[in-house]
């Protein structure tokens, strides 16, 4: 042990970075912002020129589409009447000749017919129950000393 001295506190110096230190970084932080904004504004414009290109893309499609459209109008259209037609001609055949065919469409007969091959039912007969395994009957045993089961003890 030591006696002969009293423990003393250290002594605390705070040494900060420099002023050139600080000036270095901050010249390095604003060089840093300087490039971020100059990549950032590249990236917005080819990424609006992008933008630009495929909304005229997108507005040439959407004129070839509307005028496919009104070209297929037109054209079914004309389908639709001829098939309008062919369908009335047809219609006015069809019930031409149902005309002829409806004088003879309904015959009656009186004559009732056996089938060659009727099938008839029989009546349910109960199955016969075997009889089950040995039954020991207890109607006739007292019960009384000495009968049961004798297991020698």
């Amino acid at each position: 042990m030591c006696l002969g001295s009293q423990p003393q506190a250290p002594e605390v110096i705070f040494q900060g970075p420099s002023e050139d230190m600080i000036a270095a970084q901050q010249a390095s932080m604003e060089n840093w912002m300087a490039a971020v904004n100059t990549q950032n504004e590249a990236f917005q414009t080819q990424l609006q020129s992008q933008i630009d290109q495929n909304n005229s893309a997108f507005d040439a499609l959407s004129v070839e589409y509307d005028n496919l459209i009104a070209a297929q109008q037109s054209s079914s259209d004309d389908d639709v009447e001829a098939a309008k037609a062919e369908a009335a001609g047809q219609l006015a055949e069809g019930a031409a000749d149902a005309a002829r065919k409806q004088v003879s469409a309904l015959t009656v007969t009186s004559q009732q017919t056996e089938p060659e091959a009727a099938q008839t039912t029989q009546t349910y007969m109960k199955k016969k129950k075997k009889p089950t395994g040995l039954r020991i009957s207890t109607a006739g045993v007292k019960n009384a000393g000495g009968s049961g089961v004798n297991l020698g003890i």
